[in-house]
């Protein structure tokens, strides 16, 4: 069962519990940013790890050690960004402007994902 919160309310409510949870509202959403932005950090290694396969790949070819090295690297922070990414899908959220679901899209490859509406929302971004 997915992690529920809604922004109007003051406490978060977690895995199997009957009332709210240890977490007050601000560590709730510290938690959720750090979380949140952490793909996008690990997104951004996998960005400066492609460059690097490419600078590799420039100077001594695809079969030489350090760009075999570089590629195993970037794989590495790309398994990292998708097992990150796959945890915040679990996640449900409410949109604190419409009350509507918002959920986790994953981002493919080096782009990282993003909060969205589960159906057509009356404004833009979610408020989570």
């Amino acid at each position: 069962m997915p992690l529920e919160y809604s922004c109007n309310e003051s406490q978060a409510y977690g895995y199997g519990l009957d009332g709210p949870s240890d977490y007050d509202s601000a560590e709730w959403h510290a938690a959720s940013a750090t979380s949140t932005n952490a793909p996008s950090a690990i997104a951004e290694q996998a960005v400066k790890a492609d460059e690097l396969v490419d600078e590799a790949k420039a100077a001594g070819g695809g079969d030489h050690p350090v760009t075999v090295h570089a590629k195993m690297l970037r794989l590495e922070l790309l398994k990292v960004k998708a097992d990150l990414e796959r945890e915040l899908e679990d996640f449900v959220l409410n949109c604190s402007k419409c009350g509507l679901d918002v959920h986790w899209v994953s981002g493919l490859g080096i782009t990282p994902g993003h909060w969205a509406h589960g159906e057509p929302a009356p404004h833009g971004e979610p408020a989570v």
